[in-house]
Formats: structure tokens, C-alpha cells, sequence
């Protein structure tokens, strides 16, 4: 039987960093399988996928991403990036057996694709789009700020899903929330992603101290930065240092506000290598109020780092609870507070839960992903 023709399409720039590096790492196990027939993106900045298979926006793409960030909503300028970026993949995408995206960018190449008779697949990067929505409102109430509503981008996703033929989530959290809502079990697939293991490694040696705690990802309350720095206040501790890596987004300002002053916070902002922070410190947190994976998580266990994550964080599903890192209730400040305590107060414990965290992340390669990603594509064919 010769192998299925995939078209995979996603808007973000191959190589660039983030998604672009993870979709990187799918494609070429696509194309190693022979089963990529093209790759549609915004950019490219990679020679590890040959060019041919290639086509994307170039400069173009590159300026929309650029324009995006001025969206302080992250909606308007976002959603109109995605139809636009979904027209024109639309009208370059070429037949194939099997279509493959991502949630908000392709409602009309899917039902392009479907009328041609490819099967299709479209992965999530989060819980369903409503439990996100009402999780989040929750969070804006408890700060005063008015909810969020029901945009035309999140319509479009709902859309995406109800088109796709095969769902794929990346967590059991994940994929709870879309059973809740009455999606088939038969069309949900979970598929974790995979790390690098040889560039993401502990470091030589970390100075003892100070104590460092560290949260790297974008700041706002979908990550959970209030409920971590209600526990940070509440340790009290002079003596050690939480350092907030990442853009902030603008729920998360009055937050920062508020407890700009507690002894130890350090906002580092941005960092492009986050190798770079993950290798100085002594326990990485992910508080998250959700986050359908959370690659930074194993990328922290990699790094030999004792993990500290809610249960709405998708990456809880590779931890062993005591054993290769803790999983706390997302809400539950007092529980964050003791599991940081527990760890600073034995380094030995530390030092066995972050061995056991790289002996599990050993296990999650981009080679083990892949695998199982061809054979979903596979089997969509079938």
C-alpha cells in the first residue's frame, strides 16, 4: 500500500523558536516516513526540512507576526492573521490524502480539504475553547476586570473541531474537557509532545544559593501567575529568589502591581534562550489555570529540575506525584506554598525527584513523538 500524501499546514515560522521549533520537529518525521507532501507556513528558518516541501509567506508572514504583537487584546489583529493566513493556504494547498492543522487557522482549507476526500486532522493546543474561556473569566472576576466574551475567533475553532474527522489533544486534561462537552471519544486522539533531550540537559553545577524558584512562560493569569505569587507572599522568605520569565500580557499587570514589592521577585522578562534560565535554577513551577501541555514543563525535567504543576497542566500526565515532581490543585495557594517549602527544606529530595524528572523526560524524545504521529497519520488514511 504506498504511503498517504500529507499536507500540513500552521501558522508559525519553522525553526523560529516555540511552536515553530516544535512543528519543526513533526514535520521532518513526517517527511523522514515519506509521507509529507507539503508544509505550509508563515516563514521558514530551518535547512533541516528540504526546501521543496516548503511553501510559506515569507516576509509577509514574518510582518503579520510582528503587527500581531501590537494587539493588546491578542484577539483582533490575531484573528484577522489567521483568516488571512487561512485563505491563502486555502488556494496553495495542494491535493492530498490526509490534511493536517491547528485549531483558528484553517476552517476553509479543512472544508477544502474534506471536499477533495482527505481525512483530516486537527490538533489543539489547549482544553476546549469554552472551559478556557469560563476558567479565565473566573480569574478576571476574582480581579475586578470585566469577562471575556464568546469571540468570532473562538466561533471559528468550534467550527475547526466540528469539521475535523480526528481530534488530537495533548493531555488527559485536555481531552476531559472535550468529552465534557459531547465530542466522541473515537474522534479524540492524545498525543504528548516530545522534547530534546541532548540541548535541554542539567547544568554542571548551581551554586546552593540563593534558592531559586522559576516560572518561565507568558505572564498572565491563564498561567497562574497570581496564584504563585499569593504563595510566594505567603512563604515570606528573604532569602531566595522567584524569578517571573516571559512577556507579560496585560491581565497579569495588576497582579504584578500588587506584589511588586515581595522580597525575592525578580521580573526577568523575555529571554530567547531559555536554556539559559532553566540551568540556574533549583525548581521550576507551572501553576497554570490552563495549559493543554505545557512543553516547558518537561523541557524544566530534562533539565534535571524538580517540576512543581497544577493539575490544569496538560504535562501533569508524565509526573509520578512525589516522585519525579508534585502536582498541586491549580487554585490551591497554601498547597504551591508547602510543595516549595518541602523542596527547599530537603535538597536531597530535590536532588532524587529532579534525577527521576530527567529519567522521565529521557523517555518523551521528538523521536518517540514522531513515531506515534506517523502512525496517527497512518491510520487516518487507512
Amino acid at each position: 500500500m504506498p504511503s498517504p500524501q500529507v499536507v500540513y499546514s500552521v501558522n508559525h515560522r519553522l525553526g523560529g523558536g516555540g511552536m515553530g521549533n516544535s512543528v519543526l520537529e513533526m514535520l521532518i518525521g513526517l517527511h523522514q516516513a515519506g509521507l509529507l507532501k507539503q508544509a505550509i507556513v508563515s516563514s521558514s528558518k530551518t535547512d533541516r526540512l528540504p526546501r521543496v516541501f516548503i511553501t510559506d509567506l515569507g516576509f509577509l508572514g514574518r510582518l503579520q507576526k510582528r503587527l500581531a504583537i501590537y494587539d493588546p487584546s491578542g484577539w483582533y489583529l490575531n484573528y484577522l492573521e489567521s483568516v488571512f493566513f487561512d485563505q491563502w493556504a486555502s488556494r496553495v494547498m495542494q491535493p492530498c490524502q490526509v490534511f493536517s492543522s491547528w485549531t483558528g487557522i484553517c476552517a476553509t482549507s479543512l472544508r477544502i480539504a474534506r471536499q477533495r476526500g482527505a481525512q483530516t486532522i486537527l490538533g489543539l493546543g489547549s482544553a476546549h475553547p469554552r472551559t478556557v474561556l469560563n476558567l479565565v473569566n473566573r480569574e478576571r472576576e476574582q480581579w475586578g476586570m470585566s469577562s471575556q466574551f464568546a469571540t468570532p475567533h473562538l466561533r471559528r475553532i468550534e467550527n475547526e473541531m466540528a469539521l475535523a474527522d480526528q481530534l488530537v489533544v495533548q493531555s488527559r486534561f485536555s481531552q476531559a474537557t472535550l468529552l465534557e462537552r459531547g465530542i466522541p471519544a473515537e474522534k479524540i486522539t492524545r498525543l504528548s509532545l516530545g522534547v530534546n533531550v541532548e540541548r535541554f540537559c542539567p547544568a554542571a553545577d548551581v551554586p546552593a544559593t540563593p534558592f531559586r524558584v522559576l516560572f518561565l512562560g507568558q505572564v498572565m493569569l491563564r498561567k497562574g501567575i497570581q496564584y504563585l505569587l499569593k504563595a510566594w507572599k505567603r512563604l515570606g522568605w528573604r532569602d531566595a529568589e522567584l524569578w517571573v520569565v516571559g512577556k507579560v500580557m496585560s491581565d497579569a499587570r495588576p497582579v504584578l502591581q500588587r506584589y511588586a514589592d515581595l522580597p525575592g521577585l525578580k521580573l526577568v522578562g523575555y529571554v530567547p534562550d531559555q536554556l539559559s534560565v532553566l540551568q540556574r535554577a533549583h525548581v521550576f513551577i507551572a501553576p497554570s489555570v490552563e495549559d493543554g501541555f505545557g512543553l516547558v514543563v518537561v523541557e524544566a525535567m530534562a533539565c534535571g529540575l524538580p517540576v512543581v504543576v497544577s493539575n490544569h497542566t496538560g504535562a501533569a500526565d508524565l509526573i509520578e506525584n512525589g516522585a519525579n515532581g508534585l502536582v498541586i490543585e491549580y487554585d490551591q495557594v497554601e498547597h504551591y506554598a508547602r510543595a516549595l517549602e518541602t523542596l527547599r527544606a530537603n535538597p536531597g529530595l530535590a536532588r532524587r525527584m529532579g534525577q527521576a524528572a530527567r529519567a522521565l523526560a529521557l523517555q518523551h524524545t521528538w523521536d518517540a513523538y514522531r513515531e506515534q504521529l506517523v502512525r496517527l497519520h497512518l491510520n487516518a488514511s487507512a
